[in-house]
């Protein structure tokens, strides 16, 4: 069940399992920092089967304001986009891939994410990149990263990303859906 996965991901977030009064008051006190909003303890000491329930019904807002708290928009985006509870944490990729080996120098790739990301990027050598469009992204035109594999529908690591000027840094773009790789030229 969804709420379950979002309990465990709260838990996930804090560090430890929710147990005794103070982990619900300590719990209370991370969403009002982390989000702005207020959920009670009690309320949080329900959810969690910690107090018994009296036939209270657990108020929507209070997932939203949950969902929000560990990264997502709503309890809806968590519900559409949370890895499900068994997935695989590692192995084997047989997916569509891209390698900076296969790419010649001048090489122009359209990198698609979620919601609705996208830059086209040129391939300067040895896995080198230049970002030379972006629409709704954080990365900007000149913006350079050093990138050796591509994975069709998997997150994108870019390494050495030259940003703002500031110094280098890694980005993962399409962190939760992946990304598409699609190659011009």
């Amino acid at each position: 069940m969804k709420r379950d996965l979002l309990k465990n991901e709260v838990e996930r977030v804090v560090g430890h399992e929710l147990r005794q009064a103070r982990d619900f008051e300590e719990l209370s006190e991370c969403i009002l920092k982390g989000t702005r909003e207020r959920l009670s303890p009690t309320t949080l000491k329900r959810l969690w089967g910690y107090l018994k329930r009296e036939e209270v019904q657990t108020r929507p807002h209070t997932f939203d304001v949950l969902a929000r708290f560990v990264g997502f928009k709503s309890y809806l985006d968590f519900c559409e986009n949370a890895p499900q509870q068994n997935e695989e944490q590692s192995g084997v990729k047989a997916t569509e891939r891209v390698t900076a080996n296969e790419l010649r120098r001048g090489q122009r790739l359209v990198i698609r994410w979620r919601p609705d990301r996208r830059i086209v990027v040129k391939h300067q050598g040895d896995g080198h990149f230049i970002v030379e469009e972006s629409e709704n992204s954080k990365l900007n035109v000149g913006d350079t990263f050093t990138c050796h594999l591509m994975l069709q529908h998997e997150p994108l690591y870019l390494d050495q990303l030259v940003h703002d000027g500031m110094p280098p840094t890694a980005y993962v773009a399409g962190e939760r859906n992946g990304v598409t790789v699609e190659m011009l030229d």
